[in-house]
């Protein structure tokens, strides 16, 4: 008896078992009849949504505004040199420091070299061996010329004008025992003590120099000009500039000086507006903001600011014609925080640019475009 119930038992899970396997091949039929067909083009409802984007666009519009251009540069010291020892020699005093103020010749420093003096003494009795010889023959030519040819008297005179250089020389090399400011500054840098040797920054590449000096005033702020303002900014331009550092202290300037060549690697233009700083609160190194007023031509063609679209670093609009995205490279001119000048010729009035729904769409996509109400 229990061999019997346990044969029905398993007949009964047989029979289960195969009608599952029918259920879920006829659910896998059905599913592969409802799938869209690749081969037949048929488009699932995620592409049909794609296909059929819905953007917001504008047309150009001829407008005229004034550009402001925001940039940021950096405080330089007007001049700024690091001052060398002309001659070799070791320090036998130096009388300014660290932040002291000197003026244009003023002495920095006082040298010594005994080789030098050594030279100079040996120098100055040479003059004078030549010149009492020459002056010698000079008055025995000018009472008995007969007696004194006048190829030795000339020998004479050329051995002694010779002395006189090399002595002059050697003088000079003295006078540079003495170092001078170049010009009227601030010693930003020290580098030597009482008793440091150093080297003579003419003939030795590696010289020790002995300190900096920098004019800060004027400031002389540095800004790197992009390539599509290079064109429009000129000299004496007024310009706005403030100093994070600074809160509350605006300065008014004009630009002072511009390169006039763009940099091949950075693609922009040196550009150098000088500040007065009489009060020395600009300290070299800060960072400066600036705002140059530039002002558009009258009646130029102009989208919204939304309408850029930055592509691998380079600046498009996305247009739409006979409902399909065309991505066209920017031509841009002037710009403020609502508008710029499209330098575009192939773009119009009539043209529908995207300004909203940019990163939903690509090139060659079909969209649906609704122009932005004024």
């Amino acid at each position: 008896m229990a061999k019997v119930q346990l044969y029905l038992i398993q007949m009964q899970m047989l029979k289960t078992s195969y009608i599952s396997s029918v259920l879920a091949a006829s659910l896998f039929l059905l599913a592969a009849c409802n799938a869209p067909n690749e081969e037949s083009g048929e488009a699932t409802t995620e592409e049909v949504a794609l296909k059929t984007q819905t953007v917001e666009v504008v047309n150009p519009t001829r407008r005229s505004f004034n550009a402001e251009l925001h940039i940021v540069g950096t405080a330089r010291p007007n001049q700024q040199v690091m001052v060398h020892a002309m001659e070799g020699g070791y320090v036998t005093s130096i009388g300014k420091d660290l932040g002291d103020y000197v003026v244009a010749g003023q002495v920095i420093a006082e040298l010594r070299n005994p080789e030098l003096r050594r030279s100079w003494e040996k120098a100055s009795a040479i003059l004078d061996g030549k010149k009492s010889t020459y002056d010698r023959l000079k008055a025995s030519a000018e009472k008995t010329p007969d007696l004194t040819p006048l190829q030795i008297l000339e020998e004479a005179k050329a051995e002694y004008l010779t002395a006189l250089a090399e002595l002059g020389a050697i003088q000079d090399r003295q006078s540079f025992l003495r170092v001078k400011a170049p010009f009227s500054g601030t010693i930003t840098q020290r580098f030597v003590d009482n008793g440091a040797l150093v080297q003579s920054g003419i003939s030795e590449t590696d010289a020790t120099p002995l300190v900096e000096i920098q004019q800060l005033d004027p400031i002389r702020l540095g800004i790197p000009l992009p390539e599509s303002d290079a064109g429009i900014v000129k000299l004496g331009d007024s310009v706005s500039v403030s100093f994070p550092e600074l809160p509350g202290v605006s300065f008014k300037a004009t630009v002072s000086r511009t390169a006039g060549v763009l940099d091949p690697a950075s693609k922009t233009m040196d550009l150098e507006i000088d500040i007065d700083n009489s009060k020395g609160n600009i300290k070299p190194g800060m960072y400066a903001k600036v705002i140059m007023d530039l002002v558009s031509r009258e009646d130029v063609m102009s989208l919204p600011v939304q309408a850029q679209h930055l592509f691998q670093d380079e600046l498009f609009v996305l247009q739409v014609i006979d409902g399909v995205v065309v991505q066209t490279p920017l031509r841009r001119g002037l710009t403020n925080k609502d508008f710029f000048e499209v330098l575009n010729s192939d773009l119009d009035s009539n043209s529908a640019v995207i300004v909203q729904g940019k990163g939903l769409v690509k090139q060659g996509q079909q969209v649906d475009a609704t122009l932005r109400a004024e």
